[in-house]
């Protein structure tokens, strides 16, 4: 493996501004950018200021404040790391790199890109794992068109912050024929109480491309009582024939307050699968989707949400087909405890050229406990009468019938209970990669043991 690190900075920022303005002085104070992305986050700005915060009347609104995902107080800018600081990866990555199972590793902490290292193979046939900020000195070219095209700051309120005030960006780029052979991790660390990070992912896989990634944020430790928030965008491009499976791992602490919007585009035969699993987080809103742009593009999505104490989950999936011949599937699953809540609406869009196409959409809600609640909103809009579009819902108990089943065959009723919820959200966990499979399922499985109600 290549070991890279972010080049050492020599300017402070002011830590603690609130001014959206200020933001940017520290960041450009912080990064040798160039004019044209400097120019993108001031229009991001001035878009920011001029678009009102959404009215909880708003249709993908209705559940969540969005006051929440505002920069009030937090620190916004990085800070140089300390001279000889000494710059580790995390133990999750560590062990994966020893035993050889990763192409690459990112390690993303304090709006910095921390630590990096990649395979001499991969690096050797011109795959780029690199810091944003570098990466649109030294390859404008490739980053300036994409950057902002998917998910720019017309997109929304805090997606125009994020446009404007993001750092410790990355860029993923696969070229023309190239097959990634093992996943590349990116872990990004929990912000520091009190802090506000937005945070960026470019992705590109060119024509005939493949890759597995895994896009990991926190891991769970609490480390006190003040507050944090992130806003992070992730930019997705699959070129003809590209394959991409995308894998979006959520585990910020619950002080955490997560604001995550993920698009990919798709041309002609290009695949993706997407994983997406929230565990953390006290306020997570997500808003994820496909767009697909090509003949023959196909889409597969898988969601899990588990949620307890007084979580809110918050999310939103898009399939939006452009094109006709083209084919998506989503299948996301909720499981909630104690007083956790979770509102899931999801869109399917086939514009009026886009003939022949095939959409499904299932979302299941398994409430455990009488304070959870769940609700589930499908969407529909068909423009085109030839093509084939399904989709259910459903929000309920765990069967008495199905533990009663197991108990007869000798099964404790806790063990039985233990079963049924494993096998709710083990199909789920199946798509993730194999590298992180076994450590999420502890943790989600974890998360539900205890008491439930049957329904």
């Amino acid at each position: 493996m290549i070991p890279s690190t972010t080049p050492v900075m020599t300017t402070t920022a002011n830590m603690n501004s609130t001014s959206p303005q200020k933001v940017l002085t520290g960041i450009a104070d912080l990064y040798r950018e160039p004019d044209w992305l400097s120019a993108q986050r001031k229009r991001a700005l001035d878009v920011y200021r001029d678009t009102p915060r959404p009215d909880r009347v708003a249709h993908l609104w209705r559940y969540t404040e969005p006051a929440l995902f505002e920069n009030t107080n937090g620190r916004s800018t990085p800070a140089p790391p300390t001279p000889g600081t000494r710059r580790d990866f995390p133990e999750v990555i560590t062990g994966a790199l020893e035993t050889e199972s990763l192409a690459a590793a990112v390690y993303v902490r304090d709006g910095l890109v921390w630590k990096t290292a990649i395979d001499d193979k991969i690096a050797s046939r011109s795959v780029l794992v690199m810091d944003l900020h570098e990466a649109a000195l030294s390859h404008a070219k490739l980053v300036e068109p994409y950057l902002g095209s998917l998910v720019g700051p017309e997109f929304g309120k805090y997606e125009a912050y994020a446009n404007a005030a993001w750092t410790g960006g990355l860029l993923v780029y696969v070229p023309r024929g190239v097959e990634v052979d093992r996943p590349i991790h990116i872990v990004t660390a929990q912000p520091q109480p009190g802090s506000f990070r937005s945070g960026r992912l470019l992705v590109i896989v060119d024509s005939q491309a493949s890759l597995t990634l895994i896009d990991e944020y926190g891991d769970g430790m609490d480390p006190g009582e003040a507050s944090s928030h992130t806003t992070n965008i992730v930019e997705l491009f699959v070129s003809d024939a590209g394959r991409l499976h995308y894998s979006a791992i959520q585990n910020w602490n619950r002080n955490t307050t997560s604001f995550y919007t993920q698009r990919a585009k798709l041309a002609n035969d290009a695949k993706i699968d997407s994983v997406f699993t929230s565990v953390g987080a006290g306020v997570a809103k997500v808003d994820a989707g496909s767009v697909l742009a090509g003949k023959g593009a196909e889409s597969n999505m898988y969601g899990l949400a588990i949620g307890d104490q007084k979580q809110h989950f918050d999310h939103h999936t898009v399939h939006l087909h452009e094109s006709g011949h083209t084919q998506s599937d989503l299948h996301f699953k909720v499981a909630l405890r104690d007083d956790a809540n979770s509102v899931y609406t999801g869109l399917i869009r086939i514009e009026e050229n886009s003939d022949y196409c095939e959409a499904y959409q299932e979302n299941r809600n398994l409430v455990l406990s009488p304070g959870a609640r769940a609700e589930s909103i499908p969407e529909l809009e068909i423009m085109n009468n030839e093509v084939r579009c399904t989709h259910g819902a459903t929000v309920g108990k765990i069967d008495p019938q199905e533990v009663f089943y197991l108990m007869s065959r000798g099964i404790p009723e806790d063990d039985a209970i233990h079963l049924i919820v494993a096998g709710f959200v083990g199909p789920i966990l199946t798509h993730l990669p194999s590298v992180a499979h076994d450590r999420i399922e502890r943790i989600v499985v974890g998360r539900l043991e205890g008491d439930v109600t049957l329904g």
